[in-house]
């Protein structure tokens, strides 16, 4: 499946999905060079770059997000990421129950 590209203001739901508390936020900081290889997500996520540039890979997609991009994931995808230069990124997902 092709990734899904995303702008942070554009998330559906996104503002009234956080005010009721159904998000899990964490941050990521790549190194310049670093690679993060085979992390898989339990939930639906959005990875959204806040600095520099990264680039994700998933099974049969890639692309370069910069600062304000980032991708929709479903769960259970497997992904990749690296950083050319140093790099800050969000991954925003669902709760499980």
């Amino acid at each position: 499946m092709p990734l899904q590209r995303i702008r942070a203001g554009a998330i559906p739901g996104a503002e009234a999905a956080r005010r009721a508390a159904q998000l899990n936020a964490e941050a990521m900081r790549l190194p310049q060079g670093r690679t993060l290889l085979n992390r898989s997500v339990d939930s639906a996520s959005a990875l959204i770059v806040v600095e520099g540039a990264i680039h994700i890979g998933v099974a049969d997609d890639d692309a370069l997000l910069s600062q304000g991009e980032g991708v929709l994931l479903p769960a259970g995808a497997a992904y990749s990421l690296r950083a050319e230069q140093e790099a800050v990124a969000f991954l925003f997902s669902t709760r499980g129950e």
